[in-house]
């Protein structure tokens, strides 16, 4: 790309951003949509967020895993299978025993693993994590507390997109910055964000 599109693409970006945050402010849904797809699109595809919620859930799941006491195995939740261990007629005339949650391992065949004592191991994505993938756009649907709702999920969303956006902005300025040049030599226009303030 020549170097001579940075200087435009700033200016897009910095012009997008601001109407962003007015729409955000003004709860102009339908405006901040179409700001922020504009803004997605002044980016070359390489750098542009894609949205998708099917994508999005796949890369921000939470794992869940269960460590087997005998092989010391990290199990997924999804192959995990709890069950009630009923105490021999003994233990429950002894010791007055309720059955036990526990589940059988899928790597070995060692003895069940008592659920209360199984080490659960959940990794999740730190804050903040910038995918470059958002999910869909919330939807409004009727009635009055689905718009009080919908405001909130509306607004998260945008600046979570906005986030993810402004990281995809950083990248791109950062990729085609010629090593070379310092600030003083490069020729932005900024005009429009010291207008804005």
């Amino acid at each position: 790309m020549p170097q001579a599109r940075l200087p435009d693409i700033n200016t897009s970006m910095i012009t997008f951003r601001n109407k962003i945050c007015k729409a955000i402010d003004d709860k102009e849904w339908t405006d901040m949509h179409g700001y922020l797809l504009a803004l997605n699109g002044t980016l070359p595809p390489e750098y542009r967020v894609l949205i998708s919620t099917i994508e999005h859930n796949k890369i921000a799941k939470e794992d869940t895993t269960y460590q087997c006491q005998s092989c010391q195995a990290e199990i997924p939740k999804e192959e995990i299978i709890v069950f009630d261990l009923l105490p021999s007629a003994m233990e429950r005339l002894i010791y007055a025993d309720e059955p036990k949650k526990v589940w059988n391992c899928t790597k070995c065949s060692g003895l069940p693993n008592d659920l209360t004592t199984t080490i659960i191991s959940v990794s999740k994505l730190q804050n903040p994590s910038f995918l470059g993938v958002v999910p869909d756009a919330p939807q409004r649907k009727d009635g009055l507390m689905d718009r009080l709702k919908f405001d909130m999920q509306t607004k998260q969303w945008g600046l979570g997109t906005l986030a993810e956006l402004e990281q995809k902005m950083a990248k791109f300025r950062d990729d085609h910055w010629n090593k070379g040049d310092n600030e003083d030599d490069m020729d932005i226009d900024t005009s429009t964000e010291e207008s804005e303030q």
